[in-house]
């Protein structure tokens, strides 16, 4: 029994791995114009999304520690229990990244305010934006390629261990874990 309670808490890690994969796959970043004026617009429209989204995250936290909670504590299987305490952390993680979303926002907002709070002119705030999405592209695609072989490597490790394995459970739960990741490492390829 304590080995299935593993393994359902391992699942459900994993498969919040895989959401939050494909959740940031398609994240390019700002592909607007390289001019201040519309990536001042842009700033704005991310700030009411952000907003929206990290509110969104925050409500669906509490609503997975209440369910957690009183799913923990009205069940007596250890497995069952086991599920309802990984969707308390899980509401707790959803919390903190809600809360991260609202208040933080997203990945241009240094960049942002540090140039929109400066003297500089429109064009040299441009200027300074045309070289700023040069180099965070550039980061970008080593940030993926970087996703693509961590994935790729944890897909090959849990496919060779699964090869391995004499349990037919762990084995097919490391076949599972190979097959999510080979698809993780698949979806940052493009």
């Amino acid at each position: 029994m304590k080995m299935l309670v593993a393994i359902a808490i391992f699942m459900s890690a994993q498969l919040i791995n895989v959401a939050t994969a494909f959740a940031y796959s398609g994240e390019t970043g700002y592909l607007g114009p390289v001019d201040w004026d519309s990536f001042h617009g842009y700033m704005q429209k991310r700030k009411h999304e952000d907003h929206v989204l990290g509110t969104s995250y925050m409500i669906s936290g509490v609503v997975a520690i209440a369910g957690g909670v009183i799913g923990y504590y009205s069940s007596s299987d250890p497995l069952s229990r086991g599920v309802y305490a990984v969707a308390q952390s899980v509401g707790v993680a959803a919390i903190g990244y809600g809360a991260n979303v609202y208040w933080i926002g997203n990945e241009y907002n240094s960049f942002y305010h540090a140039i929109e709070g400066s003297t500089l002119t429109r064009a040299q705030k441009s200027e300074v934006l045309t070289r700023f999405l040069v180099r965070d592209r550039e980061y970008r695609k080593k940030a993926n390629w970087i996703q693509v072989a961590t994935h790729s490597l944890v897909a090959a490790v849990n496919f060779y261990s699964a090869t391995r394995e004499e349990d037919r459970t762990v084995r097919n739960l490391l076949y599972f874990l190979a097959g999510t990741n080979a698809a993780i490492a698949f979806s940052y390829a493009f």
